[in-house]
């Protein structure tokens, strides 16, 4: 049985599927769930492409403070939480392309979202002073009408009913975390991005002080404290406490969070939702779960841990060709060095809020989708020697003709899961004479001239086939068996 714990990670992966939304006919019928927040229409003022400086300039941001960062066509960003607390939105451009990064401090919850409408215009969001559940309502600013609740990011009402934002991959971590993973990343710049407001309100976000505090007192430790009530469903507080942080997929129907509390300092978890194969890396120090797709051009991988030799937390290597994988999902050594890792769009949020919007959740078991230790490898060939050749080769084969054996040797100048099969001209497989992860040498294998079951072959010609799919490797050569 769980027990009650203290934090976890939401992630929410297109296309979703939600009890929420089970609940209403129309859409449209969440607007009886509307709440006031408090301050009106644009009270909370969003900034609209504000000024960035270097990173070592935002002296008002502390290493420990969280940020939302996003990288789009090659270009980083760094958006702190200490904005959003006082933002909730900011609607920028990066890449070439418009973004609207939110974060709803009362449900924990930083989204960002595509911006960029049909016409390549940019589509600005403004905070309309509403909550559902406790969670942010962005208004449109194309129609001044048409309301998202940010957490299900689809219109309910006005000339946008019923469309949904695109969610964006980003990554929330500690500003400490961001500039190690990306340290050319500007700072959006606090007191920017607000000429649509009056003076004395923009006037009121130019003291960097304000951006140190945290507006809602312990609201984020204290389970029993709530702004707004909890409208469209009631959260499952049976196995986690409210204000603990999970990551959730939604794939098809099918729903799942991923507690941090019940991660390890550090995880790396495989898993399959709704027939998508993903993995969720995990570190606890800087508060990082990063979802990423296990397919690498075509082929399934399978992930398991390892100790970190870069600067960066948390490398893993796949069973498959025993890459080496940092964080970010980039292959930094072995048979897939240069390829990267798919991410999936994530965001984190409180458990009492993804439980009472997506009230059909499953939860990742402990140690679910974990390898513990590196499976062995599968080699049936030792290389001879240490020695590492430079290239793929396959030798002709000798004696050839041959009876009753014949040597073939072949080089393998990177680790990987290989294989060297004999055929006959019919195509037919005779005889496979390796298969498996084998280490990078130089190789020499010897063939009596029988079948995978021992059965002697009638003399003829024969085809030997080494090839490492992973590397874009096959090679083929014939060889005549004489009796």
């Amino acid at each position: 049985m769980r027990v009650l714990r203290t934090a976890a990670l939401l992630l929410a992966a297109l296309p979703a599927a939600a009890s929420v939304f089970d609940q209403f006919s129309d859409i449209g019928q969440m607007t009886d769930h509307l709440l006031s927040g408090g301050p009106g229409r644009d009270g909370i003022p969003a900034m609209t492409n504000p000024q960035f400086i270097p990173a070592d300039e935002a002296t008002w941001v502390r290493d420990q403070d969280l940020v939302v960062g996003v990288v789009h066509n090659g270009v980083a960003k760094t958006y702190p939480e200490n904005l959003g607390w006082w933002h909730e939105i900011v609607n920028d451009e990066i890449g070439g392309e418009f973004i609207s990064v939110t974060l709803c401090p009362l449900t924990g919850t930083p989204q960002v979202f595509n911006a960029t409408s049909d016409d390549g215009e940019q589509i600005e969001f403004g905070v309309s002073g509403l909550l559902i559940n406790s969670n942010l309502v962005m208004y449109d600013r194309r129609d001044n009408e048409t309301l998202y609740p940010q957490m299900i990011f689809t219109g309910i009402n006005g000339r946008f009913k019923g469309e949904r934002l695109e969610l964006m991959p980003a990554i929330e971590t500690t500003f400490k975390m961001w500039k190690m993973m990306y340290p050319e990343a500007q700072v959006a710049q606090f007191g920017t991005g607000l000429e649509r407001y009056s003076k004395s309100q923009s006037d009121n976000y130019q003291n960097p002080d304000r951006f140190g505090v945290y507006p809602y007192s312990d609201y984020r430790t204290n389970d029993g404290y709530f702004i707004a009530p909890l409208s469209t469903g009631r959260p499952d507080l049976t196995t986690y406490f409210a204000k603990e942080v999970v990551t959730g997929i939604c794939v098809g129907e099918a729903l799942r969070a991923y507690p941090f509390a019940d991660m390890a300092p550090q995880a790396v978890v495989n898993d399959t939702l709704g027939g998508q194969e993903l993995l969720v890396v995990f570190d606890l120090a800087s508060r990082t779960s990063i979802p990423y797709d296990r397919n690498v051009g075509g082929q399934l991988l399978t992930f398991y841990q390892v100790e970190a030799e870069g600067h960066l937390p948390v490398e893993f290597m796949d069973v498959e060709t025993r890459s080496r994988w940092d964080i970010l999902g980039n292959a930094i050594s072995g048979p897939l060095v240069g390829q990267k890792l798919t991410q999936l769009p994530a965001h984190n949020s409180m458990w009492f809020a993804w439980s009472t919007y997506w009230q059909k959740t499953t939860v990742w078991e402990i140690g679910d989708g974990i390898i513990e230790a590196p499976p062995e490898m599968t080699a049936v060939l030792e290389p001879a020697g240490a020695a590492v050749p430079d290239g793929f080769e396959l030798t002709q084969n000798f004696p050839n003709p041959f009876n009753p054996d014949t040597r073939i040797r072949f080089t393998l100048p990177i680790d990987g899961q290989m294989s060297l099969q004999i055929y006959n001209t019919a195509g037919q497989l005779v005889r496979s004479l390796a298969e498996g992860t084998h280490r990078a040498g130089f190789y020499d294998v010897t063939w009596d001239g029988t079948d995978d079951a021992g059965r002697r072959i009638a003399s003829g010609t024969y085809l030997y086939h080494l090839e490492m799919e992973t590397a874009g490797y096959s090679e083929s050569r014939r060889m005549t068996l004489t009796r």
